[in-house]
């Protein structure tokens, strides 16, 4: 029969990059295929393994750090790639724009980006498909609208590749349910981004963000909400509209066709008809005029608009127009990585436009985060640990893994292998 070995192609003691091969007889199924920037913003790819060992590739949602190098595969393959439909239609314009900024770096173009599309398979939640001796379920991942787990069914074995996890209900998605819908694990690669945090109650920092907002439009100020342009720009447009913030919201950058995107894709909302509210009700930017007319209008508003580091875009503009009157705000609810204009504006009050400038401007972080905390991490294990032979720790900084590590094996009694880069594990 072969043994079955769990190659860790990236994501092993880091942030991103996650891509696994499951493989028996020297082949099998690849699950995501991302990538990390170095601090010069260059694309960094996994470990490669050639296409001939890979029978078919999970993608288990879209962005770029479980997505960014899979088109490396169709060079001169054609192999299956099975994504939900929303992940298919959200990665088409994220793969564009990011070929068009970063393509002189990239091993492949824009015919590798078709071929992939050409082959992309798209399955819904609770389908199974069989494919060389393997059988996929998919299940809710409670990421980002359209992300999902992956369970693979070899010889008798069921491993459960989480990608990115969430169990806490929001207004966009409904959360992952691995009680219910991922029975008889016996192994589980469970992403760790944030086992070392815990999340506030997602209710409280929806009010608490509400309430900032109200405090600077009621000072006649302008909120700059820079966020990321999938999922998390749509809830805070929903959360917006949820409380009935009166005075114009502006939605601008790629949130304008991520938008779009989502709303024909219905299947993988919680709250679908609040989101159609609030992108009729709400205004779209479409381009410099409206920029500048919104500026000069020196009444309150708020702006969402990508990128939500606010590393270019529309954000980055805003920002140089508003960092410097106190009434204003710049209210950030997107991750923001060392090294990039948001982390600096948080920690240090500043950003860099040719040179130092003191932030003016109200400025905030809320936690909106769309992965798992510690707590929800360890009972994603609670609700499957009757079954586990063992857990695998992907797509985390080592420090916190080796922590969570520790917690897993005293709490439940579980082995637990902390995944390196290059590591071939045996199961």
């Amino acid at each position: 029969m072969g043994k079955i070995t769990l190659e860790i192609l990236g994501g092993g003691g880091e942030v991103g990059r996650l891509s696994v091969l499951v493989s028996r007889n020297n082949s099998g199924i690849l699950l995501d295929c991302g990538i990390n920037f170095d601090e010069n913003g260059n694309p960094q790819m996994p470990l490669y393994v050639p296409p001939k060992r890979v029978k078919a590739i999970a993608l288990t949602h879209a962005h770029l750090d479980h997505t960014g190098a899979v088109p490396l595969y169709f060079v001169s393959s054609k192999i299956p790639t099975y994504m939900t439909k929303a992940t298919k239609d959200v990665l088409r314009p994220l793969m564009e724009d990011y070929l068009h900024i970063s393509g002189y770096y990239l091993p492949f173009e824009y015919e590798e980006i078709a071929k992939l599309f050409k082959n992309t398979k798209t399955v819904k939640y609770g389908e199974q498909v069989e494919i060389n001796g393997y059988t996929l379920e998919f299940i809710n991942a409670g990421h980002i609208p359209g992300s999902m787990s992956v369970i693979v069914n070899v010889s008798d074995k069921r491993i459960l590749f989480t990608g990115d996890l969430n169990l806490a209900e929001t207004e966009l998605v409904y959360p992952a349910n691995y009680r219910e819908e991922a029975k008889d694990i016996d192994f589980l690669v469970i992403e760790t981004t944030y086992a070392a945090t815990e999340h506030p109650r997602r209710e409280d920092v929806e009010k608490r963000f509400i309430e900032a907002v109200k405090e600077v439009v009621e000072n006649n100020g302008i909120v700059l909400v820079p966020a990321f342009s999938v999922s998390r720009s749509q809830e805070i447009l929903v959360v917006l509209r949820k409380y009935g913030i009166d005075v114009p919201v502006y939605y601008d950058g790629m949130v304008r066709e991520i938008n779009r995107i989502f709303l024909s894709n219905k299947a993988f909302l919680k709250n679908h008809g609040l989101l159609r509210k609030a992108i009729k009700d709400f205004i779209e930017i479409r381009g410099w005029q409206d920029r500048k007319a919104i500026l000069e209008s020196g009444g309150p508003a708020v702006i969402v608009a990508s990128s939500g580091m606010l590393r270019g875009g529309p954000s980055s503009y805003f920002l140089r127009k508003i960092y410097d009157r106190e009434e204003n705000g710049i209210f950030l609810v997107s991750f923001q990585a060392p090294n990039t204009p948001g982390r600096l504006i948080v920690e240090r009050g500043i950003f860099e436009e040719g040179m130092v400038e003191r932030i003016r401007a109200r400025v905030e972080w809320f936690d909106f985060s769309s992965h798992a905390g510690r707590t929800e991490l360890l009972k994603a294990i609670d609700d499957l640990r009757s079954s586990l032979e063992k857990v695998i720790l992907v797509h985390g900084e080592p420090d916190v893994q080796r922590k969570f590590a520790e917690e897993i094996s005293e709490k439940y009694g579980l082995n637990v292998i902390i995944a390196k880069n290059g590591d071939k594990i045996v199961i």
